[in-house]
Formats: structure tokens, sequence, C-alpha cells
């Protein structure tokens, strides 16, 4: 089975296919055109050739007109040429044809579709010292010459093509193991976080129930938020694990109650920081999707938001009816980072933790259901994602 590529390898595999190609080709259009023009000389130089040798063929019969044996004296002919007299004073005496004009300084010339040659004869005979002959340029062996070297050329584009592919593959092996490795590891860290995280937060509020005066303890609200955070690393993984093999239920989801639902799960983390979760809703909207990937979306932008947000800093968080925005004044990114952002794996600040999982699930969801996505960040002043639902 072949094995799937990633993004990031399929973004190198692409860069590298089009160096290949397109230096392959270059190369191979140089040597074609060079070979062509040098073919093209042969073939017009072996019918030069033929010129020369049907003009040899002349002299005889002028020497035979120059000593008549005959009253009646017809000009020679020979098949397939024309011929034009000329003096020693290079004036027009008699001929089939007269050309326009002759390349004195020039054996062989070609004017369009018509090869020329000129022939100094020496002795003079009926006082002709030169012959110029023409005959038509046969085109039939450049048009076969053309159409071997079109199918030459068409086979050699699909050799380095399958080439460029071929090798391409080879040289990405080495890297698709490595992050296949590591999605491996994921897949596997992803099965044995769940029963104790669950075990965890199941016991958390069972020891809220049981000792309600330790409903604020700041030590257990530490261990609730450190878990609900592995719960959400979790929930991630998973999703990403299980994203093309689950069943959607597609539904009308109110987005308004379920921002205002994830927005009471991400407070204490955000009070935490003593970070000012401020939200604006000015409408209901309801949209077709599922519930979950609806959660996911608003959960992984709300817990970026906090993560690169700076203690003390700001979030806002707008819905309304065309559209969802979550806006802080965090780390920020530069316009690179910003470009890559919703790449897998890939993190814009390393000293925070997680796997860059975050940006990449939105992305997913945002082009499963038509939506779009802008990201607007400069670094250090905050970041600013909008997801523009479109018409609901």
């Amino acid at each position: 089975m072949k094995p799937t590529l990633f993004e990031s390898e399929k973004r190198s595999h692409r860069r590298f296919l089009v160096i290949y190609l397109v230096s392959t080709l270059l190369l191979l259009g140089v040597g074609s055109a060079i070979f062509y023009t040098y073919s093209l000389h042969r073939i017009i130089d072996h019918q030069n050739q033929t010129l020369k040798l049907k003009t040899a063929l002349i002299r005889p019969k002028l020497r035979k007109l120059h000593n008549p044996t005959e009253k009646r004296l017809l000009y020679p002919e020979i098949d397939g040429i024309r011929t034009a007299l000329y003096n020693i004073d290079r004036h027009y005496l008699i001929g089939e044809f007269k050309p326009k004009k002759v390349m004195w300084n020039r054996e062989f010339w070609r004017v369009g579709d018509t090869l020329y040659y000129r022939y100094e004869m020496q002795p003079y005979y009926l006082g002709a010292a030169t012959i110029v002959a023409s005959m038509p340029l046969d085109k039939t062996p450049i048009h076969s010459f053309q159409l071997k070297l079109a199918l030459i050329l068409f086979l050699s584009v699909l050799f380095v093509a399958f080439i460029a592919r071929w090798l391409g593959r080879l040289f990405l092996a080495p890297v698709h193991h490595t992050i296949s490795l590591l999605d491996r590891f994921i897949q596997d860290t992803t099965h044995e976080l769940n029963t104790p995280v669950s075990t965890v937060l199941t016991n958390i509020e069972l020891f809220k129930s049981l000792h309600p005066e330790l409903e604020n303890n700041d030590e257990l609200s530490r261990i609730e938020i450190a878990s609900r955070r592995l719960s959400r690393l979790y929930d991630d993984l998973a999703y990403l694990r299980l994203n093309h093999r689950r069943r959607r239920r597609i539904e009308p989801v109110d987005l308004r109650e379920l921002l205002e639902e994830r927005l009471a799960y991400f407070g204490p983390m955000a009070q935490r920081r003593a970070i000012e979760l401020h939200s604006e809703i000015t409408a209901k909207p309801l949209r077709e999707m599922d519930r979950e990937d609806a959660a996911k979306l608003i959960d992984n932008l709300l817990s970026n938001a906090i993560k690169y947000t700076h203690p003390g800093g700001r979030i806002r968080v707008y819905l309304d009816t065309d559209s969802f925005t979550v806006e802080d004044n965090g780390v920020g990114m530069d316009r690179e980072a910003s470009k890559r952002a919703t790449e897998r794996f890939y993190r814009a600040n390393s000293s925070e933790g997680g796997f860059g999982l975050g940006l990449n699930i939105v992305r997913e969801i945002v082009e499963y259901y038509g939506l779009k996505m802008q990201i607007e960040s400069e670094k250090e002043k905050g970041t600013k994602v909008r997801i523009v639902w479109g018409e609901l």
C-alpha cells in the first residue's frame, strides 16, 4: 500500500518536482533545439548536394551545344531543377527562370522554400560563365524528423516525470518514516491518556461533591485545570485519529448557546492567568453541522488564545450572523509563521506546550464545511482569527 504523504511532505515533494522538472526540461529543451538545428542543416545540406550533382549534368550538354551538330538548338533541361546562365560580367543570358537576386559571394543559399546553387564554369560555353540552379526544398524528410523528435521529446518528458516522482519519494522516505513513527507514537499516547485523564476528572468532581468547602481550593483548581488541559489534548489527538472514520451527525447547532457553554468551560483557565475574557454576542446563528465539530472549532481557537496570551492580557470573542472571531493581544506571529500556522505539528512559539494541532484541526473543520478562515497576526501585538460562516 502506497504511503500517504503529510502536508509538509507534499509541499517539499512539490518543490522538488518543480525544481527537478524545470531544470531537466530546460536542459532537454536546449539540447533538443541544438540537435534540431544540426539535423535540419544536415537535411538541407543533403538536398544541396543533390542540387549540385544535378547541376553538374548540364555542363556536358552546354559543351555539346557549343559545337552543334543540329540546326535547332534546345536549352538543356535537367529533371527536378531549373537553371539560368550568366556571362562573365554577371549579366543574365538565358534560362528556365530568372532569379530575383543572385548571391555572388556564396555557393549555396536559400530563399524561403527554394534552394539555390551557383556554379562557375571553366572553360566557358556559349558565353556562359556561371550557372545558377534552383529546386524546391523537399519538406518530407523535415516533417518526418519533426514527428520523430516530438515523439522522443514526449517520451522523454514522461520518463523524466516518472524519475522525478520516484526520486522525490525516495528522498522523502526517511522523513516520512520519522513522521509516521511520531504519528504512531501520538496514537499510542492518545490511547494511554484516555483512562487516567477520565479517572482524574471523575474523582475531582466526586471530591468536590463530598467536600463542598473545597470548591474554591487553589490546589484542587490547579489539578482540575491541568486535567482539563490533558483532556483537551486527548480530544484533539483522538479527533485527528478518528476524524475520517467517525460518522458526523449534521443538525442545526445553536452557535450562541454553544459558545456560551465553551466560554464557561474556559473561564477558570483564563482567570487562573488573570486574562480578561470578553465576549460580544450580537446574534443567535444556527449552523448545519456536527456539534462536536463546532465545539472543537471554538475550543481550539479559545485554547490557543489563552495559551499564547501573556498573564494579565485580554481576549475578545465576537459572534454575529456572518462570523466568529477570537482576538488576543498575546505573543503574535510574523508573516511566515502566520502562513504555516495551520500546518500539523507546526508551532510558532516552541516555548509553549502542545503538539501544534489546534489550528490544523480548525482548518480541517473549516475546509470540510466550506467555511473561510482569516488569520491576522503581528509579533508581540496579538493574533486575530476570524471564521466566516457564510450563508446560514
